[in-house]
C-alpha cells in the first residue's frame, strides 16, 4: 500500500482525521440521546423538593411502622404461641409493644441515615417512569391547595388504610406462612441430607 492510503506518516494522519471527523459527527447525536434522561433527573429532583419527599417518607414510615407493630402484636397474641392468660396480662402485652416500638425506632434510624440514597433512588425511578412534562404537571398539582392537602394527609391516610385492611392482609399472610413452615423445613432437611458437603444436617 502506498503512503497516504492508510500506512506511513501521511496515512496514519489521514486515519486519525477520519476518526476525529466521525467522532465529531456522533457527539451531537449522543448528546441529544442523553439530554432527556438528564432533564428528567433534574425535573425529578425538583419534584422531590415540591413533594417534601424526605419529610413525607419519614411520616409514611412512622405511621406504617406503628400500624404494622400493632397488627403483629395482635397476631402474635392470636397465634396460640403464648398462654391464653397472657392475652389479658398488661405486663406481657407491654413487653411485646416495647419490642415493636424499639424495632420501629431502630428501623427509622437506619432509614434516616440512608435518606440521601433513598431520595436519589426515588429520583431515578421518577425520571425513568415519567417524562419531564408529566412531572411538570405533578409539580403544578402539588403546588395547588388540594395538592398540599394531599401531601399533608397522605401519611395518616396510608396508615388508616393499612389498619383498615390489616386483618385482611397480615392475618392470612401469617397463617399461611406458619402453616407452610413444617413442609418447608422438611424439604430443606431432605436437601441438606443429600448434600452434607454443603453444610447439611449432621448425623
Amino acid at each position: 500500500m502506498a503512503q497516504g492510503e492508510g500506512e506511513g506518516p501521511d496515512g496514519g494522519g489521514m486515519i486519525r482525521k477520519i476518526m476525529l471527523a466521525a467522532s465529531i459527527a456522533v457527539l451531537p447525536v449522543m448528546a441529544v440521546a442523553q439530554a432527556p434522561a438528564q432533564a428528567a433527573m433534574t425535573k425529578a429532583r425538583e419534584l422531590m423538593v415540591v413533594m417534601h419527599a424526605e419529610e413525607l417518607t419519614n411520616k409514611v414510615l412512622n405511621t406504617q411502622m406503628k400500624a404494622m407493630g400493632g397488627g403483629i402484636v395482635n397476631q402474635m397474641m392470636a397465634s396460640g404461641q403464648f398462654p391464653s392468660a397472657a392475652a389479658n396480662d398488661p405486663e406481657f402485652r407491654a413487653i411485646l409493644q416495647r419490642y415493636m416500638d424499639k424495632v420501629g425506632a431502630d428501623v427509622a434510624g437506619q432509614v434516616k441515615a440512608s435518606m440521601p440514597q433513598i431520595i436519589e433512588a426515588m429520583v431515578r425511578v421518577y425520571a425513568k417512569d415519567f417524562t419531564p412534562a408529566q412531572m411538570d404537571d405533578m409539580i403544578a398539582f402539588y403546588r395547588t391547595p388540594t395538592g398540599q392537602v394531599v401531601l399533608a394527609r397522605l401519611p395518616d391516610t396510608t396508615a388508616e388504610v393499612a389498619i383498615a385492611t390489616r386483618d385482611l392482609t397480615m392475618g392470612p399472610i401469617m397463617r399461611t406462612v406458619q402453616a407452610s413452615v413444617p413442609q418447608f423445613m422438611t424439604e430443606l432437611k431432605a436437601w441438606a441430607d443429600k448434600h452434607p458437603q454443603a453444610g447439611g444436617a449432621k448425623q
